[in-house]
C-alpha cells in the first residue's frame, strides 16, 4: 500500500488538476506533514476524480 504523498503524487502525475487545486494543496501540505491530514488532502484530490471535474492528461 502506498503512502497517502506517494497516492497523492501518482494523481497528480496522472490527472489535469488546475493550478489553484495544487497549489492549495501544496501549501497546505507544507503548513502539516501529519499522515491524517495528507490523507484528507488526497480524498479533496479523490473526490474530484470521482466527480469528474479533472480530465487525465
Amino acid at each position: 500500500m502506498l503512502a497517502a504523498i506517494d497516492e497523492i503524487n501518482s494523481l497528480v502525475e496522472k490527472y489535469d488538476f488546475p493550478l489553484e487545486i495544487l497549489t492549495d494543496v501544496n501549501y497546505r501540505l507544507q503548513c502539516c506533514k501529519e499522515e491524517p491530514y495528507i490523507k484528507q488532502q488526497l480524498r479533496y484530490l479523490k473526490n474530484l476524480v470521482d466527480s469528474g471535474l479533472v480530465t487525465e492528461k
